[in-house]
């Protein structure tokens, strides 16, 4: 009596589509949840490297522009697209060509992905700026 019990729950195929989807889900949200947290990351990576162009296209405009004008600039552009703030770095230097200055920021994102330890990645942008 067992034995055919056995049997016929072996030929059973109801429940199985849902045994799949509870092993499988699990692990495609994850995929899906990290390649969100990584794409953001681009994103705030890319709006730091804008909002620093910018400030330096003034500071080409504006030789006189000062490390703190530049801080708030940077953090204005990033106002209405990221949680961001950064810290800009000025120096100027003469060469050769002329006088150019140099904006900079480090900015550190920490990654992580449901269920998976998170990680910090570097971020530096550097941008010469040729002054008049």
């Amino acid at each position: 009596m067992f034995a055919r019990f056995l049997k016929r729950l072996s030929r059973d195929l109801r429940g199985v589509g849902a045994l799949e989807f509870a092993l499988c889900a699990p692990v495609f949200m994850m995929l899906v949840f990290g390649i969100v947290q990584f794409g953001w990351t681009q994103h705030e990576f890319s709006s730091i490297r804008f909002a620093m162009e910018r400030a330096s296209r003034s500071l080409m405009i504006n030789p006189n522009t000062t490390q703190s004008q530049l801080q708030t600039l940077v953090n204005g552009y990033l106002q209405g697209t990221t949680k961001t703030t950064v810290t800009v770095a000025l120096s100027s230097a003469t060469t050769a060509q002329g006088k150019i200055a140099t904006v900079s920021t480090n900015y550190t994102a920490v990654f992580g992905a449901p269920q998976l330890a998170s990680f910090s990645i570097p971020y530096n942008v550097t941008i010469n700026v040729p002054l008049r």
